[in-house]
């Protein structure tokens, strides 16, 4: 019999979206549709309750020709419906919306509890387009819940396709509500992200009339190709209106060819990103448009070509990231949070430095893949700083470097405004992040990068944490920057995980050997029940604790170093608890009860404290209590 006609839950670096961590197992299923009338065809008083049936129409609210409409009123009004839930289950809804006119907002009000409304599927938008809002929650009670989707003040549009279903999967839910980097499948540093649908038309100029798709000011014109400017004396720009406001966006552009000046940057809306650009190459930049009109700003004396505008609409809050560092297989990354207090990680070009170093802005291809990397050359001892450190604290400095000849190189960081080199990095011609951790001392003091006379290097990506080890990048561009730590749960599959007998298998590495507990948990909501694996390093241990009950039935605990790619199962069954690590059996209780009504998974303590912080290869569980012969297997 194979281990996986066991296995009831199955995660992995798979698939993603904004919020959600797609399971292997078991495959998702919708079940039937608990909405009455979801596609608004029938009419009359049949639809609209004043028989006594289905929709609930308020001010401002109609329904005709299959959808729902509404027109602008003053205050916020829904359409509504009574949602049969059963306690403790997960589901998934949907509704399609189009704005017409108004403050463009629809917003979903429901009681999940049954007298308490929570707002789900929110959604805004000033562009007539056709946008379809999805989520998923838990019901808190058993019976129906009061489903009120609102127009907000003016909004005037539709919706249609209202649904609501079960949903049973092992999905996890995952929250960060900031942007994160990843190393990507191509060794690249950049954003795990989602990216839309193209906005530019015509962003190759190789369309049959790209002046019907593009706005050209003075000196702007379009050949071979590209989309050229000559010197006008004047800055001038090349425009679509294609932008939403409030937006944020991944822009991508390359200059072809230059002869003077610069593109001096793309602007959204009023918004500029990507500034200064006077060298041939592509250019990759983010930002929040605050305008409806995208511009590729030629500066007074630009002349040249551009070609290969793209612009997505880009999501990077809670966006799960599967991660390559090392190469090989992938895994699924959890960090704690942390803010970069260099207010300019790659703008090594504005830092302060003395005169013995020359500094070449966007001179190579960076980590990240684009044209971004700063030369410097150092004609004499020096050194270049700009952030302030902590003082009298635990500091980690990090920082992407490369030699640019094959000479023998020195430098590296330096700390406390010394100027000289207290962290020599061994460069080679490939990108190699290098760290530093150090205990500041107290008063004011820069830490930097320092060289010695004939040092030739490229450098990228300068962070300060104040903390004992360095996480992923985090990009600043004018101000510190904070990341918030990765949390995932799964609530909901007491169908899958709640039973009296079980394994909890995971392959995974920790960040660190620290002293902050990281914890993996199967629980009930208030943890009264759980399956929970403790890695406890005020003790320099992994401790597995089961409790029913609120009565501690199991608790192991072994030594255990977890910065390595390990694999471990902890089985539960009544007298029968076991830990099982890389094929061997580490620790055993034969005496107490299993954990009844579990219902959710979590990568933290059964509150939310005490996140998980490492990287998670595979994470099973199963139903059955597995014989040592399968342990052995599976964590082998």
């Amino acid at each position: 019999m194979s281990l996986l006609d066991d296995v009831s839950v199955v995660v992995t670096p798979n698939g993603y979206k904004a919020g959600t961590l797609y399971s292997v197992l078991p495959t998702a299923i919708a079940g039937s549709e608990l909405v009455q009338d979801s596609n608004f065809t029938l009419t009359g008083t049949q639809a609209q309750n004043t028989a006594g049936t289905y929709w609930v129409t308020y001010a401002g609210w109609t329904i005709s020709g299959g959808k729902a409409l509404r027109s602008g009123v003053s205050s916020n009004t829904p359409i509504a419906q009574n949602v049969p839930v059963v306690n403790g289950k997960v589901y998934k809804f949907s509704y399609t919306r189009t704005y017409a006119s108004g403050n463009g907002e629809t917003n979903l009000f429901v009681q999940t509890d049954g007298s308490n409304y929570v707002t789900l599927g929110s959604y805004t938008s000033t562009v007539v387009e056709e946008h379809t809002v999805t989520g998923t929650f838990v019901a808190g009670f058993t019976g129906n819940i009061f489903w009120q989707l609102y127009g907000i003040g003016t909004f005037a549009g539709s919706v249609d396709n209202i649904s609501v279903k079960e949903w049973s999967g092992a999905d996890m839910e995952v929250t960060r509500a900031t942007a994160a980097t990843r190393v990507d499948e191509n060794g690249l540093v950049n954003y795990a992200e989602v990216l839309g649908s193209e906005k530019v038309s015509c962003g190759s100029f190789d369309c049959a009339d790209p002046n019907a798709e593009w706005i050209t000011e003075a000196g702007w014109s379009f050949s071979g190709g590209n989309a050229n400017r000559t010197n006008t004396g004047t800055f001038t720009a090349l425009q679509q209106n294609i932008l939403e406001s409030g937006k944020t966006y991944k822009v991508t552009f390359t200059i072809s060819s230059i002869t003077s000046g610069e593109i001096y940057g793309i602007r959204l809306g009023s918004n500029y990103i990507l500034r200064d650009k006077s060298t041939t190459g592509t250019y990759t930049g983010y930002g929040t448009a605050n305008g409806t009109t995208l511009s590729i700003m030629g500066n007074q004396t630009f002349a040249g070509s551009v070609d290969n505008i793209s612009v997505k609409e880009e999501t990077r809050d809670n966006v799960p990231r599967i991660d390559y560092t090392g190469g090989g297989c992938p895994h699924i990354l959890a960090e704690p949070q942390r803010t970069n207090t260099e207010t300019k990680s790659n703008g090594f070009s504005t830092w302060a430095a003395n005169s013995n170093i020359t500094r070449t802005a966007d001179y190579i291809t960076s980590p990240d893949g684009t044209q971004n990397a700063t030369r410097l050359q150092f004609t004499a001892n020096g050194f270049t700083a700009n952030t302030a450190q902590t003082a009298s604290a635990q500091n980690t400095v990090s920082c992407y470097a490369k030699r640019n000849d094959s000479g023998t190189q020195s430098i590296g960081f330096f700390k406390n405004g010394s100027g000289t080199v207290d962290s020599a990095w061994s460069l080679t011609s490939d990108w190699k992040r290098f760290t530093y951790t150090y205990t500041a001392a107290s008063g004011f003091g820069y830490v930097g990068i320092a060289g010695d006379s004939g040092a030739d290097v490229s450098v990228f990506g300068f962070q300060t944490e104040a903390a004992s080890y360095a996480t992923s990048y985090i990009p600043t561009s004018g101000s510190t920057v904070t990341r918030n730590q990765d949390v995932f749960k799964r609530d909901g599959i007491a169908s899958l995980i709640n039973s009296p007998e079980g394994v909890l298998f995971v392959e995974m590495a920790l960040l660190i050997d620290d002293d902050s507990n990281k914890y993996i948990t199967l629980t009930d909501v208030l943890g009264a029940n759980k399956v929970q694996i403790d890695f406890d390093y005020s003790s320099s241990r992994l401790q597995y604790v089961v409790v029913s009950g609120g009565v501690t039935q199991c608790n192991i605990k072994i030594s255990y170093a977890g910065t390595n790619m390990d694999k471990l199962a902890f089985k539960w069954k009544e007298n029968d608890f076991a830990v099982w690590i890389n094929g061997v059996e580490r620790g055993t209780d034969t005496s107490g009860s299993a954990s009844i009504g579990l219902n959710t998974l979590k990568l933290s303590a059964p509150s939310g404290s005490n996140n998980f912080n490492g990287k998670v290869k595979q994470l099973q569980v199963y139903k059955t209590a597995l014989t040592d012969t399968q342990l052995a297997a599976l964590t082998t």
